[in-house]
Formats: structure tokens, C-alpha cells, sequence
């Protein structure tokens, strides 16, 4: 038979069996929803599958439903708010939205990929008649709930995601291992809320859906296993084919259902993976990384240009906890780490609630990345070169080159103290003084033995963690092996800070955000256990006052009179440190460390001990709060303290549970020190 004219400019073949590239135009160029869109895929020929076709800018619609750039912005409604029709129609119109995009990408990629292997195409053809179906039945069921397709805008995003794919590769991840794969997610979630509120018809639509949705994946399956690599796992294909916006995130809808990706036939260690893949759906992702040594680098900087190395155990400890800052980050961020995270650490994540975000071992990895702002855990000029390498921008490097030395908090402290004392605070001679000689030293050691001070704490003003001090006790002369140790603090820091060794009682740490202009934005306040030499222990989650002697309490809550003491004073330090740590150049987190020590009359608090213009312990305990209920401790846990501490890497996780047992921060296997939130163990 003469084949006739098409109306919109192609060639229709007016047989029993129509050639499935005509039938694909029509999808793809076509104007009308019913007419175009749906037509018959039933029955075709692909014997001649034509040329490689140029996609089009947009596909060919009515005016009414043209896909548009603004967005309908649909977001999860509250349960109450399904019992409205309306709601439920609009939601029906985002899934109608998707299921005709979709339709038009697979007849574009028969269109583009004449030449793939014609069982994939037949294959494809039967997917598009099921989304064909779909969004028919969408259609219907929101005109029923009053809304119809051309009411709300139809956005053009999967459109501009998936026009260009360069291979049918590609196109099988993005669109069957990606789209597909969330739709399991979505219309198993969505099934269960509407017959929740009462929605029966709608549920049992999405029902059918559901089903008919483990198929396209299924397929998507098939033919990414097929067109991959021999060496490569079918994980790494997908991960090889998701470039944004069509990350790996975008697989996973609001629940993640296992069994219908078993079903699908997606391997198991594929599916574990995806569950905790942690990318961003889009959004540009900021990258953290853990530098403990930031104040270390800096002091180097200091005093010579060579590069910055760090110790042995330094960097031990870098890659040890190197997944640390994945607490503090928001979900679908970037967390650079020292070797690839092991599946079952990371599924221990998952179940005990964290963050899930991206754990990268190779920065290669974000080459073609859309990346947000440089997180290290400190500012270095070590920290500086690596956003620099990264392409991401960084802080301005600090006004004030002693920024993070004990000297430059203890001015503060010292002003603090002396304009602004509260009554309950400690005296302004507890804050040591700069020594710059041995004798500077012993002399001010007589003058706290004056004051009532019988023993002295010398610090390197770069110290951290208890390392670089030693504590005076007898004002006998000195032996020649401390003489020794003191000047080798002072070669090697030039200023050390000399104060009374007092009896400490409690440790606090009050945490907030400097901005550009000054102002702080108050975090709260974390209660932290320290070692007798001053290394950090533990950082309590949960309220500070919590487990406390009731004689602490009551002191810390004046018996009743004041309850937030203790955040009061926060905010009056932090209010007022604000503006010097602006003025010397620094954004973003402080944690300033506090104590409380026993006096001659009671207890005194000495409110900022140390200034930490970065990431702390205590910071990460404040974020653990979201997910960690009850009583709780952060704990740096060393070999030889638990047996998880260098055990083997198939040594099995134990489970988190809401009430005991451990959460492993960083994976403890084959590491010298893991950070683990520890719950106490329930009494019989």
C-alpha cells in the first residue's frame, strides 16, 4: 500500500504491521496525548529501523501539556492532607508527568540506536507499552480527582537528563537502572498511603504499576549485564554510566524496597550498595575531610616554608578516622577517606540512622563532579592545598596567624574574664600567662604558689590532646631531665602558656557558627570526659547535666534558679568571640572548651579555656543527637580496648539497637583507633 503524509511531517506506513521506528516518530513528534502518545505498540516490524535519528529539542506536544522549565514543585504532603482529592490528583500528575517523559526517552532511543540488537528494541517496545498503560491509567484516575494534566506545569527534567545518552549502554542505566529502579520505590510508598487514607482505587492502580515495574528494571538489567564490560561488576557499570543529574541518588525513592530489586534481578551486593551509596540527587555536594592536625600544619607554616609532614602516628590516625566527618555532613555530601568502606560497616550506618553520604577514596572519583564548598576539619595551609586541588573553593587563610594557638584564646579568656565575670565564673588568675624563657617560667610558677596555686601546667602553645605540657609540682630546683623537657618546649613552640594545675571537676565545650559579620549562631553545649594528661576521652550525647552527681547538678542549675546556665554562658562566650574570630579571618565552626574546678569555696567555672576555630569531638557528639537517644558516649577506642579494634576485615558488625549496643563511627577493623558511640548496657 502508498504510504500517506503524516500530519506533523513523518511517514506513517499504512500496513498490518507498521515498522516500529514509524511508530516511535509518532510517540516522539506527535501532538496528541491519546491519538500520538498511546498509539498501538501491539503488533509492528522492525526490519526497517532507518537512520540515526537527531534528538529534538523538546518532543512534540499540544500546547496544553508542553513540558515547560518551571517546575510544579511536589513535595511529600503530611498524611492528613491525602484525605483531599485534590492532593491526591496532584500527586497523580507528577507520576502522569514522569510516565509520558519516559515514553518519549525510550521511542528517542530507538530512534538514536537503530543498530542495537533487535531483541533489546522489541524488549523496549513491550516497557513502552506498559508506560503507555500507566499513563492512561494516571490520567484517568486525577481527572476523577479533579485535576487535569495541562492544570500544573510539566517539567522538562528527565527530558534534558536523558535526550543526549551516548550509547544504548548509558541508556539502559540511566533509564532502567535509574528511573525504573526509583519507580519501585515510589509506587510501593505511595500504594501504601493511599490505602492508608482510604484511597482503595488509587492504591490498587499503583499496585499494578508496582508489578509491572520489577519487569523494566528487569530489562534494564538484562542489558546492562549484556553491553558491559567482562571485568567490570554490573556496580561499577552503573556507577561508570550515572553522570548528573542522574546520580546513583536518583535511584532510591522515599522507601528503598529490597525485595522488589531482588526480584528484578539485581545482584545483592548491588542492591546493598545502592542503599548506601549517599550521593546527592543533585544538589552540589560539599566535601569534608578529617585533619587533626590543622593547628600542627599551621605551626609549621609558621616557622619554615618547607612542606608540612606529619607524624607517624598522625597519620595513622587521619586514615583511621578518616570517615568521622560523616556525621557532621549533611546527607548526599562527599566524605574523602584512605580506603575503600567496606559494604557491611556502611549497612551498619544505615540501620543505626546516620547521615548517608558518599564515602570517597580516590578524588578522581569527582573529576567531572558539580562540587559545593571545601569542610575540612581545620584550616592549614595543608587544608588550603587540598580544596585548591580539589577546585573548590576555600576560607581566605586567617588575618591573625596565631589563630588556634593557646595564646590568642587565652587573651580572650583573659579579657572575658576581666569585663565580663559572672559570679559563679572562676577568678582571672586561673588564665596562664605567654613565657618565653625558663626563667619566665619559674618565675611565674612563685607567683601562683603565692596565690594559692601550689602546682603549674606549661603548655606549647600549639599543643593539642594533652601533648607538648608538663605539670610543675614542687618549686624545688629543677631536675636536669625536665629542665630539659621545658626547653625543648620552648624550642620548639617559641611561647608557652604557664597556669595553675587545678582540680578539675567537669569538662564542657560550647559550639556554635561564626558569620562573616561577627555573629554567632549558638549549637549548644556537650559535657566531655578528658584523660589525668588532658587527652580527650569522651563527649557525652545528650544533655550536659544528664548522670551527674545530684551535688553537680544542683550548682549547675543554682538550685533550680537558673537552668540554663550553662547556655547562657555559652552565649554570652561565643556572643563575644564572635567578632574577634571574624576579625582574624575565620568562618564557620568554634568549639571553646570550659571546666569546672573545686575551689576553697565550692565550684568556679572557667568558661573558655581553650578556642577551637574548627571542627571538634564535642561538635560531632552535638550532631549525633538527632540519632542517638538516651544516655550515650562518643569514645576514641584503641587497640587492645576492644576486640573490634585491628581485627580482621571479616570479622562481623555487631547490630545497633535503639537502646544498647555499639555504633561504629569509623570502621574499627584493621584500624589502631576507632571513634564508636557506646551506649550503657541494661541492668538486670
Amino acid at each position: 500500500m502508498r504510504p500517506t503524509k503524516g500530519h506533523i511531517g513523518y511517514t506513517v506506513r499504512m500496513s498490518a504491521r507498521p515498522q516500529l521506528r514509524d511508530l516511535a516518530l509518532r510517540i516522539l513528534e506527535g501532538e496528541s496525548l491519546a491519538a500520538d502518545k498511546c498509539v498501538d505498540l501491539r503488533h509492528f516490524a522492525d526490519d526497517a529501523p532507518g537512520p540515526v535519528y537527531t534528538a529534538p529539542l523538546i518532543p512534540g506536544r499540544s500546547a496544553s501539556i508542553r513540558l515547560s522549565s518551571q517546575s510544579a514543585r511536589s513535595t511529600q504532603p503530611p498524611f492528613s492532607a491525602l484525605e483531599e482529592a485534590a492532593v491526591r490528583g496532584r500527586l497523580l500528575h507528577a507520576m502522569a508527568n514522569h510516565e509520558l517523559q519516559a515514553l518519549e526517552l525510550m521511542a528517542l532511543a530507538l530512534l538514536r540506536f537503530p543498530r542495537a540488537d533487535r531483541r533489546f528494541r522489541r524488549g523496549l517496545a513491550h516497557v513502552m507499552a506498559d508506560e503507555q498503560s500507566h499513563l492512561s491509567m494516571y490520567v484517568q484516575r486525577m481527572e476523577a480527582l479533579g485535576v487535569q494534566l495541562s492544570d500544573l506545569p510539566l517539567s522538562d527534567f528527565f527530558w534534558r537528563a536523558l535526550r543526549s545518552p551516548s550509547d544504548p549502554l548509558t541508556f539502559v542505566v540511566q533509564m532502567g537502572l535509574v528511573l525504573e529502579q526509583a519507580n519501585l520505590d515510589f509506587a510501593s510508598h505511595w500504594s501504601q498511603r493511599m490505602r492508608a487514607a482510604g484511597d482503595a482505587e488509587t492504591a490498587e492502580l499503583l499496585d499494578r504499576v508496582y508489578a509491572e515495574e520489577v519487569g523494566h528494571v528487569r530489562h534494564g538489567v538484562v542489558w546492562a549485564t549484556r553491553w558491559k564490560n567482562d571485568h567490570d561488576t554490573l556496580w561499577e557499570t552503573f556507577l561508570a554510566h550515572t553522570t548528573e543529574p542522574m546520580t546513583p541518588a536518583r535511584a532510591i525513592g522515599p522507601t528503598f524496597d529490597r525485595t522488589a530489586r531482588t526480584r528484578a534481578g539485581l545482584p545483592s551486593d548491588f542492591v546493598d550498595r545502592l542503599q548506601t551509596v549517599g550521593m546527592s540527587r543533585g544538589r552540589p555536594a560539599d566535601v569534608w575531610w578529617f585533619h587533626p592536625d590543622a593547628e600542627g600544619a599551621r605551626a609549621h607554616a609558621l616557622r619554615t616554608p618547607s612542606p608540612y609532614q606529619p607524624k607517624k602516628g598522625i597519620a595513622r590516625l587521619s586514615s583511621d578516622l578518616a570517615a568521622l566527618p560523616a556525621v557532621l555532613a549533611t546527607a548526599g555530601d562527599i566524605v574523602l577517606v584512605h580506603e575503600p568502606p567496606r559494604p557491611d560497616w556502611l549497612a551498619h550506618r544505615l540501620q543505626a540512622g546516620l547521615p548517608t553520604v558518599q564515602l570517597v577514596h580516590d578524588p578522581d572519583q569527582l573529576a567531572n563532579r558539580t562540587l559545593g564548598a571545601a569542610r575540612p576539619w581545620g584550616w592549614s595551609p595543608v587544608s588550603h592545598a587540598r580544596a585548591r586541588s580539589l577546585s573548590l573553593p576555600s576560607e581566605e587563610p586567617s588575618r591573625a596567624p596565631d589563630l588556634g594557638a593557646k595564646r590568642w584564646g587565652l587573651a580572650a579568656s583573659r579579657e572575658l574574664l576581666a569585663h565580663a565575670p559572672e559570679p559563679f565564673w572562676s577568678p582571672i588568675s586561673v588564665v596562664p600567662i605567654e613565657c618565653r624563657s625558663l626563667q619566665a617560667i619559674l618565675d611565674h610558677q612563685t607567683h601562683l604558689a603565692t596565690l594559692g596555686y601550689p602546682a603549674v601546667v606549661v603548655k606549647g602553645d600549639w599543643s593539642a590532646s594533652g601533648q607538648h605540657r608538663r605539670v610543675l609540682r614542687d618549686r624545688a630546683p629543677l631536675p636536669d631531665g625536665e629542665r630539659t623537657r621545658l626547653e625543648g618546649l620552648l624550642r620548639r613552640h617559641g611561647t608557652v602558656t604557664v597556669g595553675p594545675w587545678l582540680e578539675r571537676i567537669l569538662d564542657f565545650s560550647f559550639h556554635g557558627d561564626v558569620a562573616a559579620d561577627g555573629t554567632v549562631q549558638v549549637r549548644g553545649v556537650v559535657r566531655f570526659d578528658t584523660h589525668a594528661d588532658g587527652r580527650f576521652a569522651g563527649a557525652h550525647i545528650g544533655p550536659p547535666h544528664r548522670d551527674l552527681p545530684r551535688e553537680l547538678v544542683r550548682w549547675l542549675l543554682n538550685d533550680g534558679r537558673d537552668p540554663d546556665r550553662l547556655g547562657r554562658t555559652a552565649q554570652r562566650v561565643l556572643t563575644r568571640l564572635g567578632p574577634l574570630l571574624a576579625a582574624a579571618g575565620h568562618r564557620g565552626p568554634v568549639g571553646v572548651d570550659a571546666l569546672v574546678h573545686r575551689t576553697s569555696s565550692g565550684f568556679a567555672l572557667w568558661p573558655m579555656v581553650e578556642v577551637n576555630p574548627r571542627w571538634t569531638m564535642g561538635r560531632v557528639a552535638l550532631a549525633l543527637r538527632g540519632s542517638v537517644r538516651g544516655s550515650a558516649c562518643l569514645r576514641l577506642v584503641r587497640r587492645g580496648q576492644h576486640p573490634l579494634i585491628g581485627a580482621p576485615s571479616h570479622t562481623p558488625l555487631p547490630a545497633p539497637t535503639h537502646a544498647t549496643g555499639s555504633i561504629w563511627l569509623t570502621d574499627p577493623r584493621e584500624a589502631e583507633i576507632a571513634a564508636v558511640v557506646e551506649r550503657p548496657t541494661r541492668q538486670n
